[in-house]
C-alpha cells in the first residue's frame, strides 16, 4: 500500500508563501491559542506579584539563651512547625487572586562583626514562630527590628564599596542529604561538636565597615519530593544510573541491552525458569550493595522520614574597598560551610550563574550588573528569583545550618540574653476600657478582668 501526498495544488514556491498559506488556512488558530496562554501567564505573574506585595512581613531578632546546652534538635522542631502553614488554596485563589505559598527567611548576619540571628515571617504567622521558639527556648528574647538590608544603598557607589554575593546550589540531587548534626557528635564521649562554632568565629572577625549576610529562604511544600527520592533509592539498589545520556550513547549501548533483557524475560519462562527464583534475586540485590552504598541508601531514607521544605541559600559580603578582603569575608565563610559536605552524598557550592564573578569580555560592567542583581534578590527575599524554586532540605538539615550555638561556643559578639525574664502573676488584674457602676449609680469603679478568671456569664451547677 502506497501513501501519496500531492502538493501540486499548494503554493510551495517559497517558504514564506507556504507559511502564509498555512496561516490563512487555519494555522492562525494555533497562534491565537499560544498568544492567549502567554497573555494569561504574564497576567498571572502580575497577580502573584500583587499578592506577594500585599502580605505584611515582620523581621524578628532572636537573642539566644546565654547558656543553652541543647543540640540543634529543638530548632528542628521550630522548622517542623512551619509545615502547618502549607496551604494550596482554592483554584479561584490561585488562578484569580494569584495566591502563592508564604515563605519564611532565617538569617544570620554579621554587621561589622556584631552577630545577630533573625527570622522574617509573615505577620499572620508571628505568633506561631514566637510560640515555637519559646516552647524550646523559654529564656530567649524576640524583638521586632528594622530591616538591615538598607545599610547599603541600592545604587551604591562602586568606587567606594565592593560586593560579593552568591546563591548556593547542591552538589548532587536533592534526594541526597548533607552532613547533619547527629554526625557531629563524638562516638565515644557523645559530646556535640557544634559546627556553628567555626562559622560564628569567622563572622566575629568581620571589620566595622563591612557586613556578611546569610539567608535561608524557606517555603513549606507537600511530600511530592519523596517520590523522586524513592526512585533514586531504587536506582542505587538496581545499579542503574539516572545521569543524563546522549542520544548516540543510548542508541548504541543502552537500547541493545534493553532489547536483549526484554527478550530474555520472554524466553526464560519457556525454558522452565520459575518466577519465584527471579523475585528472590531482585530482593537479594540489597545485600550486594557495598557498605558505602548501604550508608547512602540509609541516609536518603532517613531524609524521607523528615519534613521537607523548599530552600534557597544566599550570601552577601560587602564593605568599603579599603578593607574589603575576600579571604576574610568570602573564602573563610564558604570554607566554614564546606564542613556540611559529605562527598558520598551532598554539599553546597556557589552557583556559577548567580555569583558576582566574570572573566574576559566587559568584566567590570558584567560584575557590577551581577552585584546589583544578587543584592536585589537578597533584599526582596523572593523565592521565585534566582535559581528556579530552590531545593528540598529536611528539617534536620535546616536545623544543622541554622541553630543557636551551644554553651561551649565562645563567639564573643553573638547577641545573647543577659537576664532571665518571668511572666507576670497568673491572676494579675488588667483595667478595662470603661467604668461600670456598682451599687450607687453615682459611684463608679473600673471594670477589672482577672487573667485566668472564669467568664462572668459561665453557668455553674449548684451542689
Amino acid at each position: 500500500m502506497e501513501l501519496i501526498i500531492d502538493f501540486s495544488g499548494l503554493p510551495v514556491d517559497t517558504p514564506w508563501s507556504f507559511a502564509w498559506w498555512l496561516f490563512t488556512h487555519g494555522a492562525f488558530v494555533i497562534f491565537i491559542l499560544v498568544g492567549l496562554v502567554l497573555w494569561f501567564e504574564l497576567w498571572l505573574i502580575n497577580r502573584r506579584h500583587e499578592y506577594e506585595h500585599g502580605v505584611a512581613y515582620v523581621l524578628l531578632a532572636i537573642d539566644v539563651p546565654k547558656s543553652t546546652e541543647q543540640t540543634p534538635m529543638p530548632v528542628e522542631s521550630i522548622f517542623s512547625s512551619l509545615a502547618a502553614t502549607y496551604s494550596t488554596g482554592t483554584l479561584y485563589d490561585r488562578l484569580w487572586k494569584g495566591r502563592v505559598q508564604e515563605n519564611f527567611s532565617f538569617e544570620i548576619v554579621s554587621l561589622g562583626g556584631y552577630i545577630q540571628y533573625l527570622i522574617r515571617t509573615p505577620a499572620m504567622f508571628r505568633d506561631l514562630i514566637e510560640a515555637a521558639i519559646y516552647a524550646q527556648y523559654p529564656d530567649a528574647e524576640i524583638t521586632q527590628v528594622e530591616d538591615y538590608v538598607n545599610r547599603i544603598p541600592v545604587d551604591y557607589n562602586t568606587e567606594a564599596y565592593d560586593v560579593w554575593g552568591t546563591e548556593f546550589e547542591l552538589m548532587n540531587k536533592e534526594a541526597y542529604p548533607i552532613k547533619t548534626y547527629p554526625e557531629f557528635e563524638h562516638t565515644l564521649s557523645q559530646s556535640f561538636k557544634d559546627p556553628m562554632a567555626s562559622l560564628l568565629e569567622v563572622l566575629s572577625r568581620i571589620q566595622p565597615d563591612e557586613d556578611v549576610w546569610m539567608q535561608w529562604l524557606v517555603t513549606p511544600t507537600n511530600d511530592h519530593w519523596k517520590h523522586h527520592a524513592q526512585q533514586e533509592v531504587k536506582a542505587i539498589i538496581e545499579g542503574k544510573s539516572h545521569q543524563k545520556q546522549g542520544f548516540i550513547d543510548y542508541l548504541i549501548f543502552k537500547l541493545p541491552l534493553k532489547v536483549l533483557d526484554d527478550i530474555g524475560e520472554i524466553i526464560l519462562p519457556l525454558w522452565g525458569e520459575e518466577g519465584g527464583e527471579k523475585k528472590e534475586t531482585e530482593l537479594g540485590t540489597v545485600s550486594k550493595l557495598s557498605p558505602g552504598q548501604k550508608k547512602v541508601v540509609e541516609a536518603i531514607e532517613h531524609k524521607m522520614s523528615k519534613i521537607g521544605l523548599y530552600t534557597k541559600f544566599r550570601m552577601i559580603y560587602w564593605g568599603q574597598r579599603e578593607t574589603f578582603l575576600k579571604g576574610r569575608g568570602v573564602n573563610a565563610v564558604v570554607g566554614a560551610i564546606q564542613q556540611f559536605t559529605a562527598m558520598d552524598r551532598n554539599g553546597f557550592k556557589p552557583s556559577k550563574s548567580m555569583t558576582t564573578k566574570a572573566e574576559y569580555f566587559l568584566k567590570d560592567s558584567r560584575i557590577t550588573r551581577k552585584q546589583r542583581r544578587i543584592l536585589n534578590h537578597y533584599r526582596s527575599r523572593n523565592p521565585h528569583r534566582g535559581l528556579g524554586h530552590g531545593f528540598i532540605l529536611s528539617t534536620e538539615e535546616l536545623a544543622t545550618l541554622y541553630h543557636f550555638p551551644v554553651v561551649e561556643v565562645k563567639a564573643p559578639l553573638v547577641k545573647k540574653t543577659e537576664v532571665k525574664k518571668s511572666e507576670p502573676p497568673f491572676a494579675l488584674p488588667t483595667p478595662g476600657s470603661y467604668l461600670k457602676p456598682v451599687g450607687d449609680s453615682n459611684i463608679s469603679t473600673p471594670d477589672v478582668s482577672i487573667k485566668g478568671q472564669a467568664p462572668t456569664n459561665l453557668p455553674f451547677v449548684d451542689e
